[in-house]
């Protein structure tokens, strides 16, 4: 009864975000996007441009070559956790959770902005590792995560049942016998 209440005092742009502390996926999902690129650009924009062109100077630019290219595929490996992550937000999540997923991600993606920088390449790769890490523990922690696969497992199985047909319950002499 008291939630009915909540419900009506709430406006329908607020039932539309929010439904008992859950954030609904398109929101979640949009602000996630947000937050990778925030985070990406705020790692590659922190860099003095002047240590970085002295580093290069110093250093030669195979190195700085070289770790660019680290910090591309690291992008890929980021890339990747993310996009685990946004399946996960396909689903009703809390905010507190979002949150989680929210500050790992962020980490993940600064780190190879930070080392495409050239200048804090030591911290890049801390901020890399730990997010993705975070993000591997968050979505192996998730509930909702189980739920899910639980249920493609499901609608796979019947899809298999469906394609095989009877031969997917026969008896392995059944299916052994030669059909002339």
């Amino acid at each position: 009864m008291s939630y009915l209440a909540v419900v009506r005092t709430q406006t329908p742009s607020a039932r539309s975000l929010s439904r008992d502390g859950f954030v609904a996926p398109f929101i979640a999902k949009t602000l996630l996007v947000a937050v990778i690129v925030l985070a990406f650009a705020g790692g590659m924009l922190e860099t003095d441009s002047a240590r970085t062109v002295r580093l290069i100077a110093g250093k030669g630019g195979d190195w700085a070559n070289l770790l660019r290219a680290m910090a591309a595929i690291k992008m890929l490996f980021a890339g990747a956790a993310s996009a685990a992550v946004l399946w996960r937000l396909g689903a009703p999540i809390s905010a507190t959770r979002w949150g989680g997923y929210a500050v790992a991600t962020a980490a993940a993606w600064a780190g190879p902005g930070l080392i495409w920088g050239l200048v804090h390449i030591l911290l890049g790769a801390v901020l890399l590792h730990a997010g993705l890490i975070a993000m591997a523990v968050l979505i192996w922690r998730d509930p909702a995560t189980r739920e899910r696969l639980s249920k493609i497992v499901a609608r796979r199985r019947i899809d298999c049942r469906d394609t095989l047909g009877n031969a997917y319950h026969m008896p392995a002499a059944e299916l052994s016998k030669p059909s002339i």
